[in-house]
């Protein structure tokens, strides 16, 4: 295809990301102090045996191209406490780690010491502010991860991420998540509306990417995953996620919490949610024009 053709398809396909996520950077699970409060949870809540599934999955699709993890230069963008930062960099990858949340950086850091893992680097910033030539990250990733992360939301920080890889890149996002109930009733009783999450969607990036000539290995998978939470966790995590559209003030949270309370049993709330998740990695030497 024409280079020319190439570069306004994913022009246009850019526009239409950008008018299809219009939550603010300074919103919900876009502030840094989101997940400060969440991760204590990540941490306590951590499952062996789901985070060697989820390693199964990455691996089984960077299998589909030619990447050695032993020795590798490894990117994990939006790293929180280490879910994959610290598995590649025991299996001897050189990890650096970005982070905009100061809290998941030093659960992470503090994970790596108790395992005896070593990482290359650690970055509290904010992805969107990073500058690829001043950090020394154009073009120099053997392998660079976006792993369910808000961090890249949008083309711009899509193309960081691309700029930071000179090898393989791999990205997971939302395709689809049907919450716990509890998350349609709290909204109809504060907003008497109907929950509709506000989401980047997997289909974004794959297709801005396939616009721009590569052809990229996909997998689905669904999940249901289990909380048992506090109520003042779940208050947070709830009004959280609200405030990406709304504005959500100390009297609604004290309803959101009157509402858990009566559904919570010994203080804490069980929750299930069905969440489907796009994977897809891709070379970035094998462009198709």
């Amino acid at each position: 295809m024409d280079e020319t053709i190439i570069q306004e398809n994913s022009r246009y396909w850019a526009d239409f990301w950008h008018q299809s996520t219009r939550s603010g950077k300074n919103r919900g699970p876009m502030q840094a102090g989101f997940w400060d409060n969440m991760s204590g949870r990540f941490a306590r809540e951590r499952s062996e045996e789901r985070e060697d599934k989820r390693l199964k999955t990455v691996l089984d699709l960077l299998g589909h191209t030619s990447l050695k993890i032993g020795g590798a230069e490894v990117l994990d963008i939006g790293a929180g406490t280490g879910s994959l930062s610290i598995p590649l960099a025991r299996m001897g990858a050189k990890v650096t780690a970005v982070d905009f949340s100061a809290e998941m950086l030093k659960k992470l850091n503090q994970r790596a010491t108790e395992e005896n893992v070593s990482l290359e680097r650690t970055v509290l910033k904010s992805w969107d502010e990073i500058d690829l030539d001043a950090e020394g990250f154009r073009n120099r990733f053997d392998l660079v991860i976006a792993s369910m992360t808000p961090a890249v939301r949008c083309p711009e920080t899509f193309n960081l991420m691309l700029g930071a890889a000179k090898g393989v890149c791999y990205y997971s996002g939302w395709v689809n998540r049907v919450w716990d109930p509890a998350y349609y009733e709290t909204y109809r009783l504060l907003f008497n509306d109907e929950f509709r999450e506000g989401s980047h969607g997997f289909y974004l990036p794959f297709m801005y990417l396939y616009m721009k000539g590569y052809r990229p290995t996909v997998s689905i998978r669904q999940d249901v995953w289990k909380g048992d939470e506090t109520v003042d966790e779940m208050v947070d995590t709830v009004s959280g996620f609200f405030s990406v559209t709304k504005d959500i003030d100390e009297k609604m949270k004290n309803r959101i919490r009157e509402y858990f309370l009566t559904k919570a049993n010994d203080g804490k709330y069980a929750s299930v949610t069905t969440a489907t998740t796009g994977m897809m990695v891709w070379d970035m030497r094998a462009r198709k024009p």
